[in-house]
């Protein structure tokens, strides 16, 4: 009997582990509480059940006797996950792993504990608002609680910023809480990996490009990282230590960091595949299929990794407006750019004159760009040049 994987979100995001799993043999069941989404078109069944509630994805995920679970590119569903894997025995990770590494108060708290370095936290509710004088030690991030995609994310100087943007901190969070955490000056960074039987196996780092303050969106990913081989070993090293701590021994894993000197400051830490297209550059620059693996995984099957090879230098850049309007490029540039050797894809979600909005979270990106070349020098100037090329924007 084939086996069945239900995917747990069904955005854009989601499309190449549903197309890779039905590739790999699987059936696919999709379930979010976007009936529209797009990725509900390439499943073989689709649901409208929120991927956060538990109780109804388990009575499905019993019902169609599915042989796996998987959230890629989510935080939200990865507790849903991990109790399917311990109600019906998948592969996944344990409820206590989920619950942690998906909420930022109790993650920060784990740090500590463990002795590794974190920000400054405060938590934050309706009822429970800073002092002005918090504000006099620094800058701060205001973020939900519980949520994904840099949505509500913000960094934050004052009393008055604050206010303006808290309340769509407090939405945008599962629990409807949100912390104040000490924003950390520093290089933002990404690590995506593989542990196997609880050592990273394959691992890319990268450097992580973000929006200017006060957003903190990803805007893409350049590889390889310049980070120093010493600093690298500390990251890799107290991501281990997390996993140890939390009993998370296989599977993938994605980890936002912030370099500031020579202190690694782990920011979000969760057992599965990573968003903004991050597979797909760990496809590129390691020739390692990232996505086959964690669906394999999933369902409890054996996928064979490459040998370990020397990384090749390549960049995801996330395409998107500055401000609302119309959607506009260059369409000549954009045919001259697909013929360049060193460009790998070119995707634009949108057709021209589509109504976009300012990419301030991930849910406002209008493409993406995936480039390869000699070094790093070139994978800096080339992203430049796509820009000034391509010309994207609203009018």
């Amino acid at each position: 009997m084939t086996k069945k994987l239900l995917v747990l979100g069904a955005s854009m995001y989601q499309i190449p582990v549903i197309q890779m799993a039905h590739q790999l043999g699987y059936q696919v069941l999709t379930t979010d509480n976007i009936a529209d989404n797009p990725g509900h078109r390439f499943a073989d069944r689709c649901f409208g059940i929120d991927t956060t509630d538990v109780d109804a994805v388990l009575a499905l995920a019993k019902a169609e006797r599915i042989s796996g679970a998987i959230s890629p590119g989510t935080d939200v569903a990865v507790l849903t996950v991990a109790h399917l894997a311990q109600a019906l025995h998948l592969s996944g990770p344990t409820v206590r792993a989920a619950r942690i590494l998906t909420d930022k108060k109790m993650f920060r708290h784990f740090l500590a504990e463990l002795g590794l370095p974190c920000p400054r936290v405060v938590q934050i509710g309706l009822h429970n608002m800073p002092e002005d004088m918090l504000f006099e030690q620094g800058m701060w991030l205001v973020k939900p609680n519980k949520s994904s995609g840099s949505k509500g994310i913000f960094i934050i100087g004052n009393q008055a910023e604050f206010q303006s943007h808290i309340a769509e901190s407090l939405g945008f969070s599962l629990d409807g809480t949100a912390i104040l955490e000490e924003f950390i000056q520093g290089s933002q960074h990404t690590c995506e990996g593989i542990v196997q039987n609880g050592k990273i196996s394959r691992v890319l780092m990268t450097d992580r490009d973000t929006a200017n303050a006060p957003y903190t969106t990803t805007l893409g990913h350049r590889c390889p990282s310049t980070l120093s081989s010493t600093l690298k070993t500390q990251v890799l090293a107290d991501i281990e230590t997390v996993l140890a701590h939390l009993d998370v021994k296989n599977g993938p894993f994605d980890c936002d960091f912030v370099v500031s000197g020579n202190m690694v400051y782990l920011l979000e830490m969760t057992p599965r595949l990573g968003g903004n297209s991050l597979s797909q550059l760990f496809h590129v620059v390691l020739d390692t299929d990232l996505i086959a693996y964690a669906v394999t995984y999933a369902c409890g099957d054996i996928y064979t990794l490459p040998e370990v090879r020397s990384e090749k230098p390549a960049a995801i850049m996330i395409l998107g407006v500055e401000h609302a309007g119309r959607l506009a490029w260059d369409t000549e540039q954009e045919a001259a750019l697909r013929n360049e050797t060193w460009l790998h894809t070119l995707s634009l979600d949108y057709p021209q004159g589509t109504t976009v909005l300012p990419f301030i979270n991930g849910r406002h990106r209008v493409g993406e760009v995936l480039i390869e070349c000699g070094d790093r020098k070139e994978i800096d100037a080339r992203l430049t040049e796509v820009k000034t090329r391509l010309k994207l924007h609203a009018r």
